[in-house]
């Protein structure tokens, strides 16, 4: 006798026909538990009767019921499979199996889910429903039955995936507890990386600016510096800009391929380098970018302004007029936040005058600009 049946699992088989217009069904139990399988229609009673013909055509419906201390675990056989209800048209003589499997030892029908941790970094490992922490907390008895949704959460370097337990994957893991499960989740740490393998070239006495940017490692702000060869004369590189990244900023001196390796280093003083090379190319010619040959138009008395632009050469830049005339009025000022001709017209017309720079090295180039106030 089975006493204290839990947990009612149906499933619904299909049989064969035999030559007097019926099929056989025959009833198998398995696994390490125990528990009883009957019929509808009736017939099966599994436990005592495992074995019943049925009509050609019958649609029969198994039902499994684990005894205490067992979960039943499953169908094969039949069209069955899972733990759900199974339906199939009878069609041959078959047979069906049910498993029943002991319950961990937890008592009452409950199963043991343990997780691990590898790799080398850090981690937790969360459940829902609660009973995992782990943390601290890294083994815990759910009911038979029991669907376990598992999170991990890195705390040094990165989560990189589950195994065990049927979990892959980088997302949350869902384990049905039909049996004592261990699931492993892995956490590590990136390889710590200088992501930049080139640099832009710069040209001489033209302001330069150019990122070196790493990846990986553990703790930050990433520190970089020169460990051998240099930067081009007139170039300087900071020990960091950001989190994970530093800056080569400057204005080259003279033309020419300086290569140097750049260390970089998070923290907790794991390191990596780079072998990199800056190109440095002529001066780019002086020309006047901004105005054109027709600047701004202004009016008597109301205040004005007008930005001047260069590019080439060597900056900084002096601007000045080498001929004609600057409406009254205006001038030129040089300021940490542009150069301008600035200031209030006081007489209407048109004033045509040579817009003049020179770069740091002395080149200079002119242009035909005129104002016309109003």
């Amino acid at each position: 006798m089975i006493s204290a049946l839990g947990s009612l699992l149906l499933c619904t088989a299909a049989f064969g026909r035999d030559r007097g217009g019926s099929f056989t069904l025959q009833v198998n139990t398995a696994g390490t538990g125990s528990g009883a399988v009957t019929s509808n229609p009736s017939g099966i009673n599994c436990g005592s009767t495992c074995s019943a013909k049925f009509a050609s055509g019958t649609t029969v419906t198994l039902t499994a019921t684990a005894a205490t201390g067992s979960v039943f675990a499953g169908w094969s056989g039949g069209g069955c499979s899972g733990t759900g209800s199974c339906t199939t048209t009878l069609t041959a003589n078959t047979t069906v199996t049910a498993t029943f499997n002991t319950s961990g030892g937890g008592g009452g029908g409950t199963f043991t889910l343990t997780v691990t941790k590898t790799g080398d970094g850090t981690g937790v490992v969360s459940t829902t429903p609660a009973g995992i922490d782990c943390g601290s907390t890294c083994s815990a008895s759910f009911p038979a039955g029991t669907s376990i949704t598992l999170f991990a959460g890195p705390l040094q370097g990165q989560f990189s995936g589950w195994s065990g337990g049927g979990c892959t994957g980088l997302g949350p893991c869902t384990v049905t507890m039909s049996a004592t499960t261990i699931v492993t989740a892995s956490f590590t740490i990136p390889p710590l990386t200088i992501l930049t393998t080139s640099m832009p070239n710069a040209n001489v006495g033209a302001n330069y600016q150019a990122y070196i940017t790493s990846s990986g490692g553990l703790g930050t702000p990433h520190t970089f510096k020169i460990i051998s060869g240099r930067l081009p004369s007139g170039l300087t590189m900071a020990q960091s800009f950001g989190v994970n990244s530093t800056v080569v900023t400057g204005q080259a001196s003279q033309p020419g391929t300086s290569a140097f390796t750049v260390q970089v280093q998070d923290g907790t003083g794991h390191t990596a380098t780079q072998a990199l090379s800056i190109t440095v190319d002529p001066a780019v010619p002086l020309v006047i970018t901004v105005p054109g040959p027709t600047a701004t138009s202004g009016t008597v008395g109301v205040a004005y302004s007008q930005n001047l632009f260069a590019d080439g050469g060597q900056v900084p830049y002096s601007w000045s007029s080498t001929g004609g005339q600057l409406p009254p009025g205006l001038g030129f000022v040089s300021a940490s936040n542009g150069n301008r001709i600035q200031g209030t017209p006081t007489t209407k017309g048109t004033f045509t005058f040579a817009l003049t720079v020179t770069d740091k090295a002395g080149a200079r180039t002119s242009q035909q600009t005129s104002i016309t106030v109003n």
